[in-house]
């Protein structure tokens, strides 16, 4: 990574520690969850599998995985979540860290998952490749994030419109002078810098959980708001 985009990430790990407490970040997550269903149904936790938590912020799905008998890690960049993440998850180990640059060894682990984490990361293929290097090979990845393709669940707006819009209106987590805005990805574009590292990609649009927008996604799921990326490392 090169050092601009280091000094960039920490920028963006500032950001966060400024709004930690707003509310955005919590402790938990409900067992109702389709995104922690989908942690389960694609990583298939159990006891003894090494599981990375990839820009973990305060292990709320860790915590939800202790159940498992897995032995659980998560990684993040702020110092704030980290020290929530310690004290919320104590059957888990944490270590402070880029997604570009990930502080563990080659094929560490036997499954991670990125949630909603990956659209703050300046050179997302980087990021993959090193989810990719620190998986053992077959073992499986899960990125859960916001679909450009989609439309807003409250606005109705489509998400290319809405996100560069109230960007401009500085109603957003990052500053309207600030270096880099927060990624949203075409599905496919996504999915083929995974396939560079990855055997299996596919895409699954969420539809659930997003109130009365839960039904148009039902019908017409390429606009649901999310998208869950999943592969295989290659062998």
């Amino acid at each position: 990574m090169a050092q601009h985009d280091a000094g960039l990430e920490r920028e963006i790990a500032n950001c966060f520690r400024r709004i930690g407490d707003s509310g955005w970040f919590p402790d938990e997550v409900g067992a109702e969850s389709r995104q922690l269903a989908l942690v389960f149904e694609t990583l298939k936790p159990g006891p003894g599998m090494r599981i990375l938590d990839a820009g973990c912020a305060r292990g709320r799905f860790l915590r939800r995985l202790e159940t498992s008998g897995a032995r659980l890690f998560g990684v993040d960049l702020t110092e704030v979540f980290l020290h929530s993440a310690h004290a919320n998850v104590q059957g888990a180990a944490f270590a402070g860290g880029s997604l570009s640059s990930l502080p563990f060894a080659d094929g560490a682990f036997d499954a991670v998952y990125c949630i909603e984490t990956l659209e703050h990361l300046p050179d997302t293929e980087t990021a993959l490749a090193e989810m990719a290097r620190v998986l053992r090979p077959g073992g499986p990845l899960l990125v859960i994030d916001k679909s450009m393709m989609g439309l807003h669940p409250r606005s109705a707006m489509p998400n290319a419109v809405w996100k560069p819009w109230m960007e401009r209106r500085g109603r957003w987590m990052y500053p309207v002078e600030f270096g880099f805005r927060e990624k949203w990805f075409w599905p496919r574009e996504l999915a083929r810098m995974m396939e560079r590292h990855f055997d299996d990609v596919s895409i699954r649009f969420q539809t659930e959980g997003f109130g009365k927008a839960t039904r148009l996604y039902r019908a017409l799921p390429f606009l649901a708001f999310e998208a869950a990326w999943s592969g295989k490392r290659r062998l």
